[in-house]
């Protein structure tokens, strides 16, 4: 029987193919709905531009012009860039993981453990190898450092902080992981997808495209904003990083009917440099973000390289601390292109092994935990979360003992307490007490303490604000809960010394 099929190359078959192309080849939700697709090779080079750009930053080099930030001034520049559009990939991908499992606990559980494990992991490797590499004293007097701890400690709660005391001096900046800066905004906006998720606005596609766009008309609303009891955007840039969040979950809801093609991209371009204001900054952004979907359903750049592993949170984390290595290792004023090319290697390799023995693992238990529905699972995964759970308990365990025991000699502090209040109070009662409600003390001194100076009042070290000749810090309902004398003091501990001030003491009365 003789056939009928169409030659490949028929004219009409080229015309069919060309027609495709013009309207977009597979929708949205095809690509992101399976694994042909780039974006585990987009978020690479979104975190490998993160990198790039810090260079810029972290290099003490004159004389460099960021050229490609250049282009995108004065909307963006390169890295902050990259964040934000890293903050839509999210709430794509995010959104359609919580449509797919609606179990708050189950997203709660999964999202925790794609994020903190990994995180956890670089907030202790990188303290101890930039001590061990920078550090005034030997990494030995550094396990003995309340300061190491109290960094690792404070920022695996997202209290972040980003120094260690006498680490990275000499560097043009002391900050271990600037990169960190944008995980509570990470976190806040999870927060709000489970709330939009909770109240059954995720649980098909068009509910989602309303929740999204009724969530970005809200957070638009300076009035909704300041009825929050917490400020949801504390940055610049955290606005424009949620707007796309939220935009992601939009896009997420439209999947289905989104085809990405090259004469959109063709719309989207010109409209950049016919704009000024708020529609230049729009058109740049949509622009921005169809073509990462375009590239990231591209078959062709598909067959160029597709990574299998996620490698770009691990790069992301990395990669300030392997610059600020680099850096000590060669020189603080490194040509900053120069230390892109050496550090993203670096950071490659450590979150190549972030990924291998912590990330994905973690990424199964999250798995595992919402389908058996059974914590026995942990006994599986027992190699991941012993260490993790060891390591944990290793510095807490130490940071209390060096804050109880002074291991290093005590000497005296070259600034005087000359006048502090209040005086007296009663028990239960707050002092000085705050627009949020909380008590305050204040000191006043006879010279600068230094930024690393601490109030610590009835052996509790308190949050300090330092200035030259003041020094402020809030005060614990439970330290004047009873009545007695609390002994108040400005400490400077170092990891080879420890530095107080006189003693002044607050009489609490019963």
């Amino acid at each position: 029987m003789e056939s009928h099929t169409m030659p490949v190359s028929s004219p009409m078959t080229r015309a069919f193919a060309c027609a495709r192309s013009l309207v977009g080849g597979r929708t949205l939700a095809e690509a992101v709905g399976g694994r042909d697709n780039n974006y585990n090779l987009i978020r690479l080079l979104l975190a490998s531009s993160v990198i790039y750009a810090h260079s810029f930053a972290l290099s003490g080099a004159s004389g460099y012009k960021d050229l490609l930030s250049e282009v995108l001034w004065p909307v963006t520049t390169v890295g902050g860039l990259a964040v934000k559009l890293f903050f839509f990939l999210s709430g794509l991908f995010v959104a359609q993981s919580f449509q797919r499992d609606p179990s708050l606990l189950g997203f709660v559980s999964k999202r925790f453990l794609r994020i903190w494990p990994g995180y956890f992991a670089c907030l202790l490797s990188t303290a101890l190898l930039l001590a061990a590499l920078t550090g005034q004293a030997s990494l030995w007097r550094y396990l003995g450092f309340s300061g190491l701890y109290e960094y690792v400690l404070r920022n695996s709660v997202f209290d972040l902080t980003w120094r260690i005391s006498g680490v990275l001096e000499g560097h043009r900046f002391e900050s271990l992981n600037g990169s960190i800066h944008t995980l509570p905004m990470e976190l806040k906006m999870y927060g709000v997808l489970a709330l939009l998720g909770a109240f059954g606005l995720l649980r098909t596609r068009t509910l989602a495209v309303l929740a999204g766009l009724l969530a970005i008309g809200l957070a638009l609303s300076p009035e909704v904003l300041a009825a929050l009891p917490f400020k949801l955007f504390d940055a610049d840039w955290s606005l424009v990083a949620g707007i796309l969040f939220l935009a992601g979950v939009v896009v997420h809801g439209l999947a289905e009917y989104l085809r990405p093609a090259a004469w959109q991209g063709a719309m989207l371009l010109p409209l950049m440099y016919v704009t000024d204001g708020i529609l230049h900054q729009i058109a740049l952004y949509a622009f921005a973000v169809w073509a990462m979907l375009w590239v990231g359903q591209s078959r062709l750049v598909g067959r160029l390289w597709r990574p299998r592993d996620d490698l770009s949170y691990g790069i992301y984390i990395y990669g300030w601390p392997c610059q600020q290595m680099v850096l000590a290792i060669v020189s603080t004023k490194l040509n900053p292109y120069l230390l892109t090319v050496l550090a993203l290697p670096l950071a490659a390799l450590f979150a190549a092994a972030s990924w291998r023995w912590i990330e994905k693992p973690a990424i199964g238990l999250g798995r595992d935990l919402v389908a058996k529905r059974s914590w026995s699972i942990l006994h599986e995964y027992r190699v991941l979360m012993v260490p993790l759970v060891v390591a944990l308990g290793v510095c807490c365990t130490l940071h209390w003992a060096v804050l109880r025991w002074d291991l290093v000699p005590v000497g005296a502090l070259p600034v005087r307490i000359i006048d502090f209040g209040p005086r007296q109070s009663r028990s239960g009662e707050p002092i000085n007490q705050q627009p949020h409600g909380g008590s305050a003390i204040w000191l006043k001194l006879d010279g600068d303490p230094g930024r690393d100076a601490v109030v610590v009042m009835a052996q509790r070290r308190l949050r300090t604000q330092v200035s030259d000749g003041l020094a402020t810090a809030g005060v614990p309902d439970s330290v004047l809960a009873k009545p007695g004398g609390k002994e108040i003091v400005l400490e400077r501990r170092y990891a080879d010394r420890i530095e107080r001030s006189n003693v002044v003491v607050l009489e609490v009365l019963p």
